[in-house]
């Protein structure tokens, strides 16, 4: 049985019930739900971002409602907007918080009676995606905090819950958000704080194409450290989160952007607008949504699009390494079985300038040339490789080696895992000058920068890559010759190879 709480503070009242359902709820039972709670200081914040919606009742939309909290703020910040009468409809999976999300719902009634107000809630105890409440009926407002977590494309009844919408299945998040964004209305608001990855990559491209067609970006709240946003929660999310506003059917010329260190400094964030061009990239069909988090972030961006080329129009290639190790067990040797097999290469390989494989490192292994070895392996030729994964804390997010072939001239074949990607020429052989030319600007700071604007993800995608722009052919065989004649790998010096070769002005 719930306590009756009668704090002078309704917003009191609701936190101690999120406290309450936190307390009765395994940490574990949460995660296998996607349930990452919203703290009271992120969702005053996100409520904040509203403005008052045009219709006399306005009618709030809680995707997946938890114990109520983010309604709670939404409904609070449209009484002092003016929101007399406010309705709201709430969605929450599981049956377990219902009882906590209608206490907190009637907290917000009685706040509302005290103003000479009126609030009204309906709790649907149904899964949202499943349920498409859009096909029915519409919304002003929706402020979410969606879950986040993949599915099995052939087997889960998500995967084509949305294909009406958006086509691919990125991840229920994605769904989450383009449902809401079908069920505004016209000038509805959508504020929604959610994994960084959705605003690139090949995987949420489809989804990116639906959301950005029929809203626009309003603003855009980026976190400079992942790990302190949802901290009240004692939760670990290992994603980059973004605070966003899209409002329906709307068309900005310019985009707020917001930056903090974390949740406890949200109220003094910087606060910059951007042109629209320079968030949302026009230059492909991409729909690539870069966010700098400073103007020295802003300025990097915009150096980077007067560059000739792209990465792919230079006469490059990036692929994956085709080596899944869960997948490919029985060819994995140890380093010192030298009989048909091959050096395989994983990220410890690979560092600045050099990807070099010794079998003197506990974690070199080597790969087995069986049957239909082919699939796996490539022929032994002249690469450059780049990490793949990597954290957003880390100091740097590229880092590229040169493979030389002659490493192991007397084999046909080599070995890449599938944590780094390796990088050719589309026709002919990489030299050795164009090799370390493309080495030296992936390795260098002012590359690395841009790279954390146009990606919002904890490993290096092929597809952001391929579309980033990028010096000329010309220009990685010319940075490539200077880079040559140094010594050893500085960063310094490698800064200032690349910044006079592309005349770029770099600042702190």
């Amino acid at each position: 049985m719930l306590q009756q709480l009668t704090i002078s503070d309704p917003m009191d009242d609701v936190l101690e019930l999120q406290s309450m359902y936190l307390l009765s709820k395994p940490l574990e039972d949460r995660k296998a739900l996607g349930q990452f709670f919203t703290g009271r200081v992120v969702a005053n914040y996100m409520a904040s971002m509203l403005h008052k919606p045009k219709a006399e009742e306005a009618k709030i939309l809680d995707a997946g409602a938890g114990t109520g909290i983010l309604t709670a703020s939404t409904a609070a910040q449209l009484l002092e907007l003016g929101c007399k009468v406010v309705h709201a409809v709430l969605y929450e999976l599981d049956s377990s918080v219902i009882k906590h999300l209608n206490q907190t719902m009637k907290v917000i009634e009685n706040l509302y009676q005290s103003k000479k107000g009126k609030f009204t809630f309906e709790v649907r105890n149904n899964d949202f995606v499943l349920d498409r409440p859009d096909k029915t009926e519409s919304f002003d407002v929706s402020v979410i905090n969606p879950p986040y977590f993949k599915y099995n494309v052939k087997t889960s009844p998500y995967a084509k819950a949305v294909s009406d919408l958006y086509s691919g299945d990125p991840n229920i998040y994605a769904s989450f958000m383009a449902i809401v964004a079908a069920s505004l209305n016209e000038g509805g608001q959508m504020v929604v704080i959610t994994p960084h990855s959705f605003t690139n990559g090949l995987y949420f491209k489809n989804f990116r194409d639906y959301l950005l067609g029929i809203t626009a970006i309003e603003s855009i709240h980026i976190f400079k450290h992942r790990d302190r946003v949802f901290k009240n929660d004692a939760d670990k999310v290992l994603q980059e989160n973004i605070i966003c506003k899209f409002v329906k059917s709307a068309n900005y010329e310019t985009v707020e952007v917001r930056a903090s260190d974390c949740d406890s400094s949200l109220t003094s964030a910087t606060i910059q607008n951007y042109p629209v061009e320079l968030i949302v990239d026009p230059s492909n069909d991409q729909h690539l949504i870069r966010i700098p988090e400073s103007l020295t972030e802003a300025n990097l961006l915009k150096q980077a699009e007067q560059l000739e080329s792209t990465f792919t129009d230079s006469g490059y290639f990036i692929s994956t390494g085709p080596v899944v190790e869960h997948r490919t067990r029985n060819f994995i040797v140890s380093a010192d079985n030298q009989s048909n097999t091959v050096p395989l290469y994983r990220p410890h390989n690979v560092t600045p300038y050099a990807a070099l494989w010794t079998g003197e490192n506990k974690k070199d292994v080597r790969f087995e040339l069986r049957e239909q070895h082919e699939k796996h392996t490539l022929n032994n030729k002249n690469y450059v490789l780049l990490k793949r994964l990597s954290s957003k804390d880390e100091k740097r997010r590229l880092v590229s080696g040169v493979y030389l072939a002659k490493y192991f001239e007397n084999l046909e074949f080599v070995g890449f895992g599938n944590k780094v990607n390796y990088i050719g020429v589309k026709s002919g052989e990489l030299t050795k000058k164009e090799a370390y030319g493309l080495s030296a600007i992936f390795n260098s700071s002012f590359f690395d920068r841009y790279f954390r604007c146009i990606s919002g993800n904890t490993q290096v995608n092929a597809t952001e890559i391929r579309v980033m722009r990028f010096p000329t052919h010309d220009q990685v065989k010319a940075i490539g010759e200077e880079v040559l004649k140094l010594k050893a790998f500085d960063a310094d010096q490698n800064n200032t190879i690349v910044n006079q070769a592309l005349k770029i002005k770099e600042t702190v």
